[in-house]
């Protein structure tokens, strides 16, 4: 299904209510894509990268898959070792949703039943995609008949140069301080100061200029990995970070109301399908910007805790702006 105005043209899938394609001319009028996806649904299934996808019920790493809602605990299914990840075995990315095309607006349903991965509850989820001018607007609302947790997202890489790698894309991430993760990419519990680290992105700064750095943090990672706290979060949209290319002279800006963005650069992308036009799909030839509740969540208590109460709209919003600059 495709989106199309004078700004953009986006193409989404059924298949996980996925991201398939953002195609914007570049500063010399060229079209180029500037997310990461495939050309053919086989791919989409046999892909473990969760490239352009919805994720849920709840993103990130969950540590022995343990969650307690209201004294009960529940072990969610662990498909990374002993961690929960993204959902489980066949998370909404695995999920084909029932798609409705308007004008400028796709909606996506899908009904995930009481049990699915060990999730509580029957929970009614909808996601909608609208574009306008050129603004792509993410929307997600879900209700449930039990108290249970979500935490959804949108999983696209990006790479505002459309072709290569992403080390000379420049991001900035309005965000103080992140939560320290530990060498299984779990948070600790531990919310850092960026200030006087390789994790301080309060300036515009080139993925590539940190990400070979010795702090233990990319170290753990290969690279960027970790989750950062919006500044000044009201629970209203507001901008959570932005990227630009010199390259093709693109900037997207990110804004939510989630209170934290989870900034990776794409370490462990090699061994995915190859891409569309058959472009073969590298580390680092992406980078995404995930709004999210901060992970792990469950095991550390001064985090906002991502739960649904039955009967309760789950009612959040991602916007992926973009422009040309032209420094």
């Amino acid at each position: 299904m495709i989106l199309k105005n004078e700004f953009l043209e986006v193409e989404v899938t059924e298949f996980g209510a996925s991201i398939v394609s953002i195609k914007i001319p570049d500063k010399n009028g060229k079209i180029i894509d500037v997310v990461l996806g495939y050309d053919n649904l086989e791919n989409y299934k046999k892909q473990d990268k969760y490239i352009g996808a919805t994720i849920g019920r709840c993103c990130n790493r969950i540590a022995d898959g343990l969650i307690k809602i209201n004294g009960k605990k529940y072990k969610l299914n662990c498909n990374e070792g002993n961690k929960h990840l993204h959902g489980g075995f066949k998370g909404f990315d695995k999920k084909f949703w029932q798609g409705t095309k308007e004008e400028n607006t796709v909606s996506f349903n899908y009904y995930s039943k009481d049990g699915e991965e060990n999730y509580p509850g029957n929970l009614n989820v909808k996601v909608t995609y609208t574009l306008i001018k050129n603004t792509l607007i993410i929307n997600y609302k879900a209700i449930c008949d039990k108290d249970t947790v979500c935490n959804l997202t949108n999983h696209t890489y990006f790479n505002l140069n459309g072709e290569g790698n992403i080390l000379d894309n420049e991001v900035q991430i309005f965000a103080d301080y992140f939560t320290e993760n530990n060498t299984q990419s779990l948070s600790t519990g531990k919310i850092l100061p960026v200030e006087n680290t390789p994790m301080d992105f309060r300036k515009p700064k080139a993925i590539g200029a940190d990400i070979n750095s010795s702090y233990y943090q990319i170290q753990y990672a290969n690279g960027f990995d970790n989750n950062w706290i919006v500044k000044n979060f009201n629970g209203r949209i507001k901008k959570t970070a932005r990227a630009f290319s010199r390259q093709s002279g693109i900037e997207l800006v990110v804004q939510s109301n989630l209170p934290g963005v989870q900034f990776y650069s794409g370490n462990f992308l090699a061994g995915a399908p190859n891409g569309k036009n058959n472009s073969i799909i590298k580390n680092h030839s992406g980078f995404c910007l995930e709004c999210q509740y901060f992970p792990n969540a469950f095991a550390n208590k001064n985090f906002p805790q991502p739960i649904l109460r039955a009967g309760e709209v789950y009612n959040k919003t991602i916007k992926y702006k973009f422009k040309h600059l032209y420094p």
